[in-house]
């Protein structure tokens, strides 16, 4: 049965979801505000979801193993499935996700997906195991998306923010095309950081990917910090939609993963940023955001 959990210490208060063991809700108790979007539709209906067993869009929504095609949608469906919850303590929650018949119509594949969310102080860390639980190599890409509140969003101002990114070099970043798939072309990010304004997401994410920052920081419009993301993944999105006011948040996606290339018909197992694992194996990885 679908049910909200908390973990909770002196700083913070995480309330998660078994559904998609998404984290729905951050309370910084000092500071008395949410830290994640509160999924209002109007805007974007989710909060923090885990992505898997694709990050993005595949060319015409199609895979392929062996030969054969099966269909999926952006991101994957361990978003909008019920993971069991196995283990509860105060400061963590462990799940788990496992193939079955309807996972098997999209994805050919035995595995189990086990998410852990965990506190530590001011931090929250979002850890991920997959299990190759089948007796073929198990081909896998899993992300993130969690939307983090921007302070004190005004339209008397143009900008609501700033990102900083590690390393003081500059980065080139990989544009959306047709379908939600990337280009070929790639455009130069000048600098460390920008601003983030109404149209600073109008061609969709900003995807970094070599390199890859691996700390991103958010600061309101004071220039006070807000947060800082810290994550190994070898892709990372950032993004937020676009109207003609400011969005209230903006997500930060760790990706171990990217959508397709434009075009791309080849073996899912081929794609670019594919995980393998061997039978009887598992893979983990794990992102973290530290409150200021």
């Amino acid at each position: 049965m679908r049910k909200l959990r908390t973990i909770e210490n002196e700083r913070l208060l995480v309330t998660v979801d078994d559904h998609g063991a998404e984290i729905v809700s951050i309370i910084d108790k000092q500071n008395n505000r949410e830290c994640v979007w509160t999924g209002d539709a109007s805007w974007w209906k989710r909060h923090t979801p885990v992505l898997f067993p694709i990050v993005g869009s595949i060319w015409h929504n199609t895979m392929r193993v062996n030969g054969a095609e099966y269909n999926m949608t952006q991101h994957g469906f361990a978003r909008d499935m019920d993971f069991e919850c196995v283990a509860e303590e105060a400061d963590s929650l462990l799940y788990s996700l496992k193939s079955n018949e309807d996972t098997k119509a999209k994805y050919p594949f035995d595995f189990e997906l086990q998410i852990r969310q965990q506190l530590d102080g001011n931090k929250v860390v979002t850890a991920w195991k997959v299990v190759n639980c089948g007796d073929v190599v198990l081909p896998f890409q899993i992300g993130g998306h969690p939307a983090f509140m921007v302070p004190d969003v005004s339209e008397e101002y143009d900008t609501t923010g700033t990102i900083r990114l590690s390393g003081s070099g500059d980065y080139e970043l990989t544009e959306i095309g047709a379908e939600g798939c990337v280009k070929a072309e790639s455009v130069s990010l000048k600098g460390n950081e920008f601003p983030i304004k109404r149209d600073t997401f109008a061609k969709n994410a900003l995807i970094f990917e070599s390199p890859c920052p691996q700390l991103i920081e958010l600061f309101d419009r004071s220039g006070k910090k807000v947060l800082t993301f810290d994550s190994p993944s070898p892709s990372l999105g950032i993004w937020a939609p676009t109207k003609d006011v400011h969005a209230p948040f903006v997500c930060i996606e760790p990706w171990w993963g990217r959508t397709d290339r434009v075009g791309y018909e080849g073996e899912f197992k081929d794609k670019e940023y594919m995980n393998l694992v061997a039978v009887g194996e598992s893979l983990s990885g794990a992102w973290s955001v530290l409150f200021e």
